[in-house]
């Protein structure tokens, strides 16, 4: 700061070479502008009129700068004088650049800000500031005045408050120059480079290992001489702790993982609930129950997966499940309850991003579906889009919310309650504790009591509470006054076929097997060895129905009941007997209708063909392939035995006939034979052989028809 005190006029017209009237015009606007900011770092033009020794009055002038250099070069006209810039309006926005400062410190320059403005403010408006800065020392001593200050920096004396008071105003108001010098600044340089390394190594990981614990261990290794730690321990402690607070994004990405980071440091989208309307969209989600129920199946108590869909503009719930599981099946069964519960379909559905709400029996299009290769989802048959949740989004589900607000006013009260965590576990659940155990002993409710018990608190507490969200309206309210959108309305009976659960099966000799369960119906004989698609209702298991392929109707089958493996035991049943004679009769039908239709079906196909289809020509076609040739001749026969071949021929022919030749003919027939036998072959006189007659010519040639 360079301080310039004026004795006289003179020195300022000669310093820069001015006469009287620039100097009056130069005085005219020093005044103004310090009458306009008394602030300023121009703090004071003080007059006094003295008498001096002569009787003269002089002026003195006390010019106080601190970014004015008085230059020792001669002096410029005062047209060419460049005056102090004025600095922004405190009511604008500063963004002048400011070295970084710890949260802690900040807290602190800001109780130091409204110290001084409050004291600053009092001392304006007292009739004596000698008696205000007593009190004020007094008051603050006391820890009636900014009490949180005097906790960071204790008691101080009057001479201390004042010495605030001018640092303030010194600095412009500015808060931070209130600090010590030493706490803006990062104490990184007394930590070697090193040693910073070696404990963020350590501290930046999963497993949340103490300050002190990677303290000891950067000190063990320099003692075994592996590294250098010239730094104290209480030093590295600091700059530990305040590497934690400078970086707290970092520190919990590491050390706590993504999802702490999404729900506690990086900020959520604002969403306007307001724009949604009833129906528009519900968000469907599974919590685990933090109390046991007794297994229907098992009958050991045991933790159950509640399954829920909420309406998001009324945050009502519309439709439950309760499962061992998250499974597709209890799925569908939360969704039928809320259609069924609103009367309509909604137009989106919300859902979580765990593994049974992504299985495909929900967003593959039913148009393309392919049943031979996998089922397709019931969202697009009923027209409701779909979308999933990001990971590490709690937030962006609002049913979240419901079921932390269900586990603090339900759940807790239910006698079996096993605690939200592992930290939150009861007394009755520690190891060796007999007392509580024996004292709180409670009983586990069954699958149906739950399922009362969750509706009546959805419907009467939780319904009936005022949301905050809903303008002070309860959920419920929200719910049951909403228009029911009638495109969206869906007939019971439609939505029951749309719900029932589809999956791909073969057809066995005994039937269909669903879980452990054996179906039958006559018409899946003609089905055996086939695929076909069943749709069943999970609550229900007494039937299914069964399409083929091409998604056609085949029958609805049943159930089958197991007989006793040897009936003759059991001659005092008369039901296993009724039930087995009842069955057997159907298996010999069966047995009787097969074989009827396969003999239906040879007939049909034999006289189709016999009707229909010429005769084979087997005898007229030639078989070289089996032309099996005799290697040696058979004789010639003799005449006699020509004779009596022929004797005989004629004999059984005419046996048939009744008819008996004459002497004659009979004669005639012998020696024309003897003269065919003794004769040679003669030829013609053309050479070629004489002509023969066979068997039945020669008896046309003697008389015989």
């Amino acid at each position: 700061m360079v301080i310039v005190r004026v004795t006289r006029w003179e020195a300022i017209m000669k310093l820069f070479d001015i006469n009287i009237e620039e100097y009056a015009e130069f005085y005219q606007e020093v005044m103004t502008y310090a009458n306009a900011n008394p602030h300023h770092k121009i703090k004071a033009i003080i007059i006094d009129d003295e008498a001096d020794s002569t009787g003269e009055n002089s002026e003195r002038v006390h010019v106080v700068r601190s970014e004015v250099h008085v230059p020792q070069v001669p002096a410029m006209p005062i047209k060419h004088y460049i005056p102090y810039q004025e600095k922004p309006d405190s009511k604008e926005l500063d963004l002048r650049p400011k070295d970084f400062i710890s949260n802690q410190h900040e807290q602190e320059a800001r109780l130091f800000g409204q110290f001084c403005t409050v004291v600053m403010d009092r001392l304006n408006y007292c009739n004596s500031r000698t008696a205000e800065w007593k009190q004020i020392t007094t008051d603050f001593n006391n820890r009636t005045l900014v009490p949180e200050l005097y906790n960071i920096v204790g008691s101080r004396n009057e001479r201390a408050l004042r010495m605030w008071i001018e640092r303030f105003i010194d600095n412009d108001q500015d808060m931070y120059a209130m600090l010590h010098k030493g706490k803006n600044k990062s104490r990184g340089r007394k930590v070697t480079y090193l040693e910073q390394n070696y404990l963020l190594s350590k501290l930046l990981g999963p497993n949340n290992i103490k300050i002190g614990s990677a303290i000891h261990s950067l000190k063990t290794a320099a003692r075994l001489g592996c590294c250098e730690s010239p730094t104290s321990e209480p030093t590295l402690k600091r700059w530990c702790k305040d590497w934690i607070e400078n970086h707290p994004a970092e520190w919990a990405q590491a050390t706590k993982g993504s999802k702490y980071v999404a729900e506690r440091i990086v900020k959520t989208i604002l969403r306007d609930d307001s724009m949604l309307k009833v129906g528009s969209v519900w968000v469907a989600d599974g919590h685990n129950l933090a109390f046991d129920i007794i297994n229907p199946k098992t009958g050991k108590a045991q933790r159950m997966t509640l399954i829920l869909v909420l309406d998001w503009a009324s945050r009502y719930p519309v439709g439950a499940s309760l499962a061992v599981t998250e499974d597709s099946q209890h799925i569908l069964t939360a969704f039928r309850n809320g259609f069924l519960n609103w009367g309509a379909v909604p137009e989106y559905v919300y859902l979580d991003n765990g593994k049974a709400f992504k299985a495909k029996l929900f967003h593959e299009q039913w148009d393309n579906h392919d049943l031979e290769k996998e089922l397709a989802g019931i969202f697009p048959r009923l027209d409701i889009g779909v979308a999933f949740a990001e990971s590490y989004n709690a937030k962006a589900k609002v049913i979240e919310r419901f079921f932390k607000t269900m586990q603090e006013q339900l759940e807790r009260f239910v006698s079996t309650f096993r605690g939200s965590s592992i930290a939150d576990k009861p007394a009755t659940l520690m190891r060796n504790e007999k007392w509580a155990q024996k004292m709180f002993k409670g009983e586990a409710p069954t699958v149906e009591e739950t399922m009362q018990l969750i509706a009546f608190y959805v419907r009467h507490v939780y319904g009936e509470t005022p949301h905050a969200a809903l303008k002070g309206k309860t959920p419920y309210q929200v719910f049951s006054t909403s228009q029911l959108p009638q495109e969206r309305v869906v007939a019971p009976d439609r939505l029951n076929f749309l719900m029932l659960s589809a999956e791909r099966k073969s057809v066995r000799n005994q039937g269909i097997n669903l879980d452990g369960k054996i179906y039958w119906h006559p018409e899946l004989v003609d089905q055996i060895g086939k695929p076909v698609v069943i749709r069943y209702d999970y609550n229900d298991a007494r039937w299914i129905l069964v399409y083929d392929k091409h998604d056609i109707f085949i029958c609805q089958a049943e159930i089958r009941r197991t007989q006793h493996a040897f009936i003759h035991v059991a001659m005092d049943k008369p039901t296993a007997h009724k039930e087995l004679n009842t069955e057997y009769n159907q298996v010999k039908k069966l047995r009787r209708d097969t074989a009827a239709k396969t003999k239906k079906w040879i007939r049909q196909s034999q006289e189709a063909v016999d009707r229909l289809v010429k005769p084979l020509p087997i005898s007229t076609v030639e078989l070289p392939m089996f032309a099996n040739q005799p290697m040696i001749s058979a004789p010639q026969p003799s005449p006699v035995d020509e004779i009596a071949r022929l004797d005989q021929l004629l004999m059984a022919e005419t046996e048939q006939t009744d008819f008996q030749p004459s002497i004659e003919t009979l004669t005639t027939i012998k020696a024309d034979a003897d003269i065919d036998a003794n004769a040679d072959t003669e030829t013609s006189t053309e050479g070629s052989l004489i002509e023969t007659h066979t068997f039945p010519e020669l008896l046309k040639l003697i008389g015989f028809k």
